[in-house]
């Protein structure tokens, strides 16, 4: 009886053992089994109507100046030519004209002063040379009469005197030419300061004329965007032909969409694009992409999600109800495909340009196959060629799955 309990433990062990030892040598793969079918590769975007052609709303004249805007006319109003849309703040630009306005009347009064000050020395000037004059022909007076009524030192004293007299008018002259042509170069120095304030004068004018903008024409306003793509708004800083809205010519719209760069597989122009605007949901609007940015970029300055930048070329316009700055939501269909065969990004493999899948034989190992691709999504692919119906696709490498 021991030896029948004996024998029949060491069975149990033996066939546990033999359980045991399969379980190591056993691997499954995760798969999906190949199956023709119709399916439509769509990539969701959103983005809003903006205007393709338009009356710019921009900072005028010919004065190179910073305006911080102090009010704009809340955006999507209804405008009529003339009517103001953007004021700037003027309170600086007032205070530097005041003190430009006090420069030139000291600027003037400096030159006044001058011509004042220098016509009373160039009047004793004059009148220095009227007496030298005078007392040179004197002079000369004497030194033509002969030795019998002056003695010949006296006549001798004479000559010396006239002879002064000559230099000394000559030195005269000198000085009233000096006198003049540093009074012409002093006027030219103070004019020249002047004319250079009486410009910065009137340009600070025209700053001033500008501080406010009118509507160009009838329509809708609409905010400028910045170079980040951020609208105009009180307290920005802006300068000379800044473009701070716009006045949209009805009926004049395209979409402009966002893909998430991720998202963007198999997107390209010519693609159908389904859209709905937030305002009107039950109405389908259909179009075309016409244009992609070359490359991703974030939206704004906060968040640094990259997207690709779209244009699409909207089929049936409704003036009245595509407004520009309705937001949209979008659907383009990057594929439709019929009795095609799809499979798991997943499962496709690339080395040095060629696509290739692994798939399980009959005894239950993986094969490399290669295969072509076509459409694509961020989460299917096509097999153009490569694969046949019920063929069972791994969706792991062998070298990725784990052994039990």
């Amino acid at each position: 009886m021991k030896s029948l309990k004996f024998f029949s433990g060491i069975l149990t062990f033996a066939v546990l053992l033999s359980g045991i030892g399969c379980s190591f040598d056993k691997r499954e793969y995760s798969k999906v089994i190949v199956k023709p079918r119709t399916h439509e590769f769509t990539v969701r975007a959103n983005g809003e109507i903006i205007s393709t052609e338009s009356a710019p709303v921009q900072v005028g004249g010919n004065v190179r100046a910073e305006f911080t805007i102090a009010w704009m006319i809340p955006e999507y109003s209804e405008v009529k030519e003339g009517d103001i849309v953007v004021r700037f703040d003027n309170a600086d630009m007032v205070q530097v004209v005041d003190r430009s306005l006090l420069q030139l009347e000291r600027q003037q009064t400096t030159i006044d002063n001058f011509i004042n000050s220098s016509f009373g020395e160039r009047i004793q000037l004059g009148h220095e040379d009227i007496r030298v004059d005078g007392e040179i022909d004197i002079a000369s007076i004497y030194t033509l009469l002969d030795d019998e009524v002056f003695s010949r030192n006296e006549l001798i004293d004479q000559v010396g005197n006239l002879e002064y007299l000559r230099q000394l008018g000559e030195f005269v002259q000198w000085q009233i030419e000096t006198h003049d042509r540093r009074h012409d170069a002093e006027i030219i120095r103070l004019e020249a300061n002047l004319q250079s304030t009486e410009q910065q004068f009137e340009t600070q004018q025209e700053t001033l004329k500008n501080m406010e903008i009118k509507s160009p024409a009838d329509g809708t306003f609409i905010y400028g965007s910045t170079w980040w793509g951020t609208k105009y708004a009180p307290g920005q800083t802006v300068w000379r032909n800044s473009r701070v809205g716009e006045i949209p010519v009805k009926g004049k719209i395209q979409a402009r969409m966002y893909v998430l760069e991720v998202d963007a597989v198999g997107v390209a122009v010519g693609q159908e694009v389904n859209m709905w605007m937030h305002s009107a949901l039950d109405q389908k609007i259909t179009g075309e992409i016409v244009d992609i940015s070359h490359i991703a970029a974030p939206r704004d300055q906060v968040d640094p999600t990259k997207y690709f930048t779209l244009s699409v070329d909207i089929d049936n316009i409704d003036a009245d109800l595509m407004r520009v700055g309705s937001t949209i939501e979008a659907e383009i269909i990057t594929g439709n495909l019929t009795n095609a065969y799809l499979i798991p990004q997943q499962a496709v493999y690339i080395d040095k340009d060629q696509a290739y899948v692994y798939i399980i034989e009959k005894n239950q190992e993986p094969k490399k196959h290669f295969v072509t691709l076509g459409h694509s999504s961020p989460t299917l692919i096509e097999i153009v060629d490569g694969l046949e119906e019920g063929d069972a696709v791994s969706l792991v490498a062998p070298d990725e799955l784990p052994s039990s």
